[in-house]
């Protein structure tokens, strides 16, 4: 099949495909679908919707030729995550001042989100037109499923502007589809506060048009953007419209911490918080995730493909690294112990040292502690104790310790045995979840002097993993983002929080070993891509400082 591409001046890439222009305005080939027969009707348009989450699911995949997720950018680097088993292009993680304008990661990474937003716009663009058989029943339905369409994609528009944003500072704002008759090449960088209001329409038109729960727990839905919309107005210093736009997601019945044990591993040795991660979708009783990022295997797709998650790989460490780890059967090593994998990305040590000794967060349920192995009568023997012992030699990479504890949230083990050293991991995965927003209404309230509310929120995370509840007087900023580390170390976008409250640089040299030294020497921002750059030569477009 011929497929079509529009090359842009900011790498916007259409949502569909790529091949020569005038044979797409030509050929309408009935075995293929292309922009103008796909948005006919509401299928189409569903169908169009599935595309753009499949783009959105990429930010948990591999960033193509680079051994690492593109969400590794603003989660790994921070205070609570460092470089562990290293990559030559994931160095600036570690050494934040190793960051060139040309880099293939935010090219990646760029070319991606604009990627997602293009194609967001061509959906709202063509949901507008008049002849569209929304099919529905009557002329309210109608516009009601038009709306429902309409919504998620300026949702998704939104998400994809709050990773710009925060990683890339004033960039280009683009609202209208791109279909290779309107090419410009003269793009300007939009202000963030700027952007920032677009994506408060847009989330509050998502708000208002979308069910609080989706019965695909894959979509986006309105939970998800009252999320949003409560953390955008902390970011705009809107502290109150915060307050009552989190409150409003926080008191509702529809969503709630699981705070006793349910799912597959209700009846075995376990915590609530881990079976969250064992159990990520409503229909396996999780009352607490907003957004699940659905997955299956490959064989199970009707196309045959289906880009694997590589959360696994990120996160567990490299352990048959280890001098007495590779010695094993490495196949039932794997398959008792999370799975196979690479250690891209590892829990700095001090962050460990923010938990109390009872949290469940940082049991053996959490933890990787124990590396274990089947004795000759099938019983569970401890073969190796990680640590988190690590030097720190100036100029030299000292990276790869393969005794280091991981977190349990992301393992995966293979259904079969004999693929157990596979990297590939299927299952489905939490995106977001309520406890993320009890603290986003806490960080609301402390901003509004409500410190002793505050900790009514933030005691709710606490109590569910037995740590030691907190009276008002013990709010602050930073006890507010230990809190989150606490509760979402490897899950929430990380940077983003540390760049918003302005804690970047403090942090990073105090939690992390490895980035601290040298991170008040590299700039807040990711480079604009050089290319991108280049490409523009209608106007001038000015990199960001420090490159």
């Amino acid at each position: 099949m011929k497929n079509i591409i529009y090359t842009l001046s900011v790498l916007l890439l259409l949502a569909f495909i790529s091949c020569n222009e005038d044979s797409f305005l030509e050929e309408m080939p009935e075995d293929n679908i292309y922009a103008n027969n796909l948005f006919q009707d509401y299928d189409g348009f569903v169908n169009s919707m599935n595309a753009v989450y499949s783009w959105v699911r990429e930010e948990r995949s591999r960033a193509d030729n680079i051994p690492l997720t593109r969400c590794t950018c603003w989660d790994t680097g921070v205070d609570n995550a460092f470089m562990n088993n290293g990559h030559s292009g994931m160095t600036f993680l570690n050494w934040p001042t190793h960051i060139y304008t040309d880099q293939f990661i935010f090219e990646n990474m760029f070319d991606w989100l604009y990627r997602i937003i293009n194609s967001t716009n061509m959906i709202i663009n063509r949901a507008q037109k008049s002849d569209v058989n929304w099919m529905g029943s009557n002329d309210e339905e109608n516009l009601n499923k038009k709306n429902y369409i309409i919504a998620q994609a300026r949702l998704i528009r939104a998400w994809a502007y709050r990773h710009l944003t925060y990683c890339w500072g004033d960039v280009p704002l683009s609202l209208d589809e791109i279909d290779g008759s309107n090419y410009q090449n003269n793009w300007t960088r939009t202000p963030v506060a700027d952007i920032q209001i677009q994506m408060e329409k847009d989330l509050v038109f998502a708000k208002e048009n979308l069910p609080l729960r989706d019965d695909n727990p894959g979509n986006v839905n309105g939970a998800v953007a009252i999320h949003y919309l409560a953390e955008l107005y902390l970011a705009m210093g809107r502290n109150a419209e915060a307050e009552t736009t989190a409150r409003e997601l926080c008191e509702d019945s529809e969503y709630h911490l699981m705070t006793e044990r349910f799912g597959s591993n209700a009846n075995v040795s376990g915590v609530p918080y881990m079976d969250l991660f064992a159990n990520p979708l409503p229909s396996q009783g999780n009352k607490e995730v907003l957004w699940a990022l659905l997955n299956t295997e490959p064989e199970a797709v009707s196309y045959g493909n289906e880009d694997n998650n590589y959360m696994k790989n990120m996160w567990q460490t490299y352990y048959s690294k280890d001098n007495t780890i590779k010695k094993l059967d490495l196949e039932v090593f794997y398959s008792n112990n999370g799975g196979k994998g690479a250690g891209r990305s590892s829990i700095t040590a001090p962050t460990f040292d923010l938990y109390e000794e009872q949290d469940d967060r940082i049991s053996d349920f959490a933890i990787k502690w124990k590396l274990v192995m089947p004795n000759d009568q099938g019983e569970m023997e401890v073969v190796l104790e990680t640590n988190t012992n690590h030097t720190i030699t100036d100029g030299k990479y000292d990276l790869d310790h393969f005794q280091w504890p991981s977190t349990r949230k992301w393992e995966y083990v293979h259904p079969n045995t004999s693929n157990a050293s596979s990297s590939d991991q299927f299952n489905c995965q939490m995106y977001i979840r309520l406890a993320e927003t009890y603290l986003i209404l806490a960080e609301a309230l402390y901003k509004e002097n409500k410190n002793d509310e505050a900790a009514i929120w933030i005691n709710k995370v606490r109590e569910r993993s037995n740590a030691t509840p907190i009276s008002g007087s013990d709010i602050d900023i930073d006890f507010i983002l230990d809190e989150r580390s606490r509760e979402l170390v490897t899950e929430e976008n990380r940077r983003h929080t540390l760049i918003r409250t302005d804690k970047l640089v403090e942090r990073v040299q105090k939690y992390n070993d490895f980035a601290g030294p040298t991170i008040a020497q590299a700039p807040k921002y990711f480079p604009i891509p050089q290319k991108v750059i280049d490409a523009n030569t209608g106007a001038v477009m000015k990199q960001n400082d420090g490159y």
